[in-house]
């Protein structure tokens, strides 16, 4: 019998608001699926971002090995400047499980993950996610499956594709007069991914099928107040309760979705859901660059204006970085998101010099912990983890520094008066502890485990599979989670991206490199 798995994963989910959902009574079949399956916690990479962790979901490795730590990755001009470039699949250096699967003559269905475009030309269906729907067809493989999805009936095929403008926003924020907007953008989006996830399923089932739905993530940064069980709630008044009711109708849709698609998988698929980090409130701003200026590290350029809106970067990041004076620069952080220090390398005079690398870390580090802030007199950074270290091996660029801080938020990068600022209303923002729950023929029933890690997750599905489990892979197969009896065989190795994917690693198109330069534009990044 051929043996399949279905993969859905939900973009920030968390047990810390499915739990009391559930009691609620808004999420029956998920309630079902934890009830007659296996449940864990799944615990994220070390920055506990979309870009590493379902990179790292997807390859079996961590980021260090894979590459793949943020969105965008600094690069280094001779007269000591800085730029960012968006990170892209050509710039993963791991084997993901699609093309692990191929090898073993299976097939697998790729639906909405992030860095997957330019589409890799495996054996099955790839629909990249975060790409704008204007450049869909340059996330999609093969070809013809684009022209399938523009004439299909029942939803819009633009639906698939990333608003960046609106993509800002879960940043940046929204007036209270979008907030309905947004909230249905969210429900049309995953519904539409369910649609195609659901329809690519009944035409050509291919072995493995993986989607994820984003929602939830971009649900819980804007709206954590009006959901969060512990009481960090929303203004006050009737407004705050209708948003409320939005949002569990939110979930409630989500739980449709789910069912949807697992009993269009069938009874004799194992299902697996998943997160790629969880979530939790965040009450504060640390202004990282602002520390880094308060102690010589970073100098601002004269044009620097201060932030007014409590907000985590600049409308567009080009601005940012015109905010510093790179000459006189020798550690800074690029984006909000990577929560990560990076230390300039010695240029043409600018720099560190690799001489004084270690001291200069170590230096920072201690400095970073030991800081308090002013008005409470306790530390702000609770954890500073040195990436380089003599003896780790890292794909650069790598962070120096990956920062954890006392309320688990992203840092801003912009310049302030104050190096934290308290928010006067909660936002939510990441956490490391993710979701995962396993049901199917596979899975012991109604159990639930110690934190798994998303390392395993690619192990577990080739397990599921049949499929050999590579013995280079950082993750395991948790037996635990599975019936008594259940085998599976390990042999071999993953192969690096230029050895599996070799046709894929040659130098962008001029078609693709006009895509990214007008990505970027739109960003902000060029004009």
């Amino acid at each position: 019998m051929t043996k399949r798995v279905l993969m859905i994963g939900l973009d920030g989910a968390t047990f810390t608001l499915f739990k009391p959902l559930s009691a609620q009574g808004v999420l029956p079949f998920l309630t079902k699926m934890i009830e007659e399956g296996t449940a864990a916690q799944l615990m994220s990479t070390r920055n506990p971002l979309t870009p590493p962790a379902w990179t790292s979901m997807t390859t079996g490795v961590s980021p260090e090995v894979h590459g793949i730590y943020d969105f965008l990755r600094p690069a280094y001009l001779e007269d000591g400047g800085v730029y960012l470039k968006v990170n892209d699949r050509r710039l993963n250096r791991a084997e993901t499980i699609f093309s692990m699967i191929n090898r073993s003559g299976l097939r697998g269905t790729a639906l909405n993950f992030y860095g997957y475009a330019p589409a890799p030309k495996t054996d099955g269906y790839t629909v990249a996610g975060f790409v704008p729907w204007k450049h869909l067809r340059h996330g999609i493989h093969p070809p013809e499956l684009f022209d399938i999805l523009k004439k299909s009936k029942g939803f819009d095929y633009r639906d698939l594709g990333m608003d960046i403008g609106e993509e800002k926003k879960v940043v940046q924020g929204l007036d209270a007069s979008e907030n309905d907007e947004w909230i249905e953008l969210q429900n049309v989006r995953d519904l539409a991914w369910t649609e195609v996830t659901c329809r690519m399923m009944e035409t050509d089932r291919t072995e493995l099928t993986a989607v994820v739905l984003d929602g939830p993530d971009k649900i819980q940064h804007l709206f954590w107040r009006y959901v969060d069980p512990d009481g960090y709630a929303g203004e006050p008044g009737k407004e705050t309760e209708r948003v409320r009711a939005m949002v569990v109708d939110f979930y409630r849709r989500m739980d449709d979705n789910i069912r949807r698609m697992v009993e269009t998988a069938g009874p004799d698929t194992n299902v697996i859901i998943t997160s790629d980090h969880g979530f939790g409130p965040t009450t504060e701003i640390f202004y990282v660059n602002q520390w880094l200026a308060d102690h010589g590290y970073l100098v601002w350029d004269e044009s620097a204006t201060l932030d007014a809106k409590g907000q985590l970067t600049s409308d567009k990041i080009r601005d940012h970085l015109g905010m510093i004076d790179w000459r006189k620069t020798k550690a800074f952080c690029a984006t909000p998101s990577s929560n990560g220090i990076y230390i300039k390398p010695y240029l043409n005079g600018n720099g560190v010099h690799p001489d004084d690398y270690m001291d200069f870390a170590l230096k920072m580090r201690q400095e970073l912990l030991e800081w308090k802030d002013p008005d409470t007199g306790t530390p702000v950074v609770v954890g500073a983890e040195m990436n380089k270290m003599r003896g780790v091996n890292y794909v650069e660029p790598c962070p120096d520094i990956t920062l954890h801080l006392r309320d688990g938020g992203f840092v801003s990068i912009l310049n302030s008066d104050k190096c934290v600022v308290q928010r006067p209303l909660a936002d939510g923002t990441h956490r490391p502890e993710g979701v995962f729950i396993g049901y199917g023929p596979d899975f012991r029933r109604d159990e639930t485990l110690d934190p798994l890690n998303l390392l395993d997750m690619t192990p577990l599905m080739l397990a599921l599979l049949g499929v050999p489990v590579p013995k280079n892979l950082e993750g395991r197969v948790p037996e635990e989670a599975l019936e008594p009896g259940f085998e599976h065989a390990t042999g071999g190795s993953s192969l690096t991206v230029s050895e599996a994917e070799a046709q894929d690693i040659s130098e962008p198109t001029e078609e693709e490199r006009q895509i990214l330069l007008r990505q970027m534009q739109k960003l902000g990044y060029m004009d």
